[in-house]
């Protein structure tokens, strides 16, 4: 598996990681143990990064990816998760990480994140929980997501470290933070992880001219439109995404994604292609 440094950390993470968004609380045995058999896959091919946070599943995102990582040496795994800005003060911010740590069952997370920015908490005071887990030994890189560059901005003024990456949803039919955010990221020395790579329906339904140009691109690499989608995003400098995948045969098609590589003109051809 293909990796990129984490901001200027020197850490070097998987290009493509496995997201959890989408796992429901209270459901059977079967449905969970899809969850557990795709993550497992996933870890096998190389695909290390886990992506999750205490919204998802109210708490049951974290409780699955924590019964995961038991299973395997912790230093293996890099885990990311992040803070929902339904916390109002620095008591409950650490209270909500410190539950995230416990049902994840470890000490600390690899990378911790704001989920949002808060409508009803300042920047300031976000950051100033950040910095306060990373002194404490409770997460060892932070981070922001769905953060504008001027809130970014914002934070970095706020911090005694570095925001090592901003997650933002970016794919081929939502290039704005690729073509209007990326910049300013790869100028700084930043990653961007793109959320939700596929969109939500996995681009089955995609028509008009950028199905056809993917189609395209796609028999020339021997692959699918999906997996030239995740190729076209991984192919930008400093870029990483954490695609979510249900089933084995999802994990795999995504896996395969890291080794295409694009050339600068199939960049441009999908980059001046929006419609869907």
């Amino acid at each position: 598996m293909r990796k990129v440094e984490l901001g200027k950390t020197g850490e070097q993470i998987p290009v493509l990681g496995q997201g959890t968004w989408g796992i429901k609380s209270r459901k059977g045995k079967d449905y969970y143990d899809s969850w557990k058999k795709s993550l497992r896959k996933g870890i096998e091919l190389g695909l290390t990064h886990i992506d999750t946070a205490e919204f998802y599943g109210l708490g049951t995102s974290e409780k699955i990816v924590g019964e995961i990582i038991s299973e395997y040496n912790r230093d293996d795994l890099f885990i990311t998760s992040k803070l929902f800005p339904m916390h109002f003060n620095f008591r409950t911010m650490k209270k909500a990480a410190s539950k995230s740590l416990k049902r994840l069952g470890i000490k600390n997370f690899d990378l911790y994140l704001i989920h949002w920015p808060s409508p009803f908490t300042s920047v300031e005071k976000q950051m100033n929980i950040l910095d306060h887990l990373v002194k404490e030994g409770k997460t060892r890189y932070i981070g922001v997501s769905n953060f504008s560059v001027e809130q970014f901005k914002e934070g970095l003024s706020f911090l005694n470290t570095e925001l090592v990456t901003n997650q933002l949803p970016a794919n081929i039919t939502k290039q704005k933070h690729i073509s209007e955010s990326l910049p300013y990221y790869q100028e700084n020395g930043v990653t961007l992880t793109a959320y939700s790579p596929l969109g939500h329906r996995g681009y089955s339904t995609l028509k008009g001219e950028l199905r056809d140009k993917l189609n395209i691109i796609a028999k020339t690499h021997n692959a699918t439109i999906q997996q030239i989608a995740i190729a076209w995003l991984i192919n930008h400098k400093n870029v990483m995404t954490v695609p979510k995948a249900f089933k084995i045969e999802h994990v795999e098609s995504n896996a395969k994604a890291a080794e295409i590589n694009l050339s600068e003109e199939e960049l441009k051809i999908i980059e001046n292609t929006v419609d869907s």
